[in-house]
């Protein structure tokens, strides 16, 4: 596993020192959960330029009703 160097202020590093955090799962965590975020902005500005579907207006709040209806909610 390769090592990185990860520059944090020195007040956060001595925080994070007090505590006994576990500084490399939690950068780990870190970079996954930006990786994710950034695949989930990616997927959405692709989904936003595709064609609309359809030039009905859906009304939603009925929707819901109807769903809330029928599913005694």
């Amino acid at each position: 596993m390769p090592k990185v160097n990860i520059y944090v202020p020195d007040a956060l590093y001595d925080e994070i020192r007090r505590t006994d955090l576990p500084i490399s799962s939690i950068a780990q965590q870190a970079f996954r959960d930006a990786l994710s975020a950034r695949a989930n902005a990616d997927w959405i500005a692709a989904a936003r330029t595709r064609p609309t579907r359809t030039t009905r207006r859906i009304d939603t709040a009925a929707l819901m009703d109807d769903v809330r209806d029928e599913f005694g909610a």
